[in-house]
C-alpha cells in the first residue's frame, strides 16, 4: 500500500494565480501527482464552485489510482 499526503488549505481570498492542469485529467502540467482544485487553485471563485471542483478532481484521482481513463467508466 503506498503512502499519501492530502493537503488541504484553506483562506479568505481568492487566488490571484492559476496552477495550470490537463483538462482531461485534472493533473497539474509541471508537478507529476499535483491535483490543483478548488479557489486556492484558481479554479472556483466561492464554496460551491469550490466544492464541485473538488468533486471532479476527485474522481479524476480515483480513476488515475485504478488505472481507468475519464469517458471509460462503465456507468449502469
Amino acid at each position: 500500500m503506498y503512502d499519501a499526503v492530502l493537503t488541504g488549505v484553506e483562506t479568505r481570498t481568492s487566488s490571484p494565480v492559476c496552477i495550470k492542469r490537463d483538462k482531461d485529467s485534472f493533473t497539474s502540467i509541471n508537478t507529476k501527482g499535483l491535483y490543483p482544485a478548488g479557489e486556492g487553485a484558481g479554479y472556483a471563485g466561492g464554496i460551491l464552485s469550490a466544492g464541485v471542483d473538488g468533486i471532479k478532481v476527485a474522481e479524476a484521482l480515483a480513476l488515475d489510482l485504478l488505472g481507468q481513463a475519464r469517458g471509460n467508466v462503465n456507468k449502469n
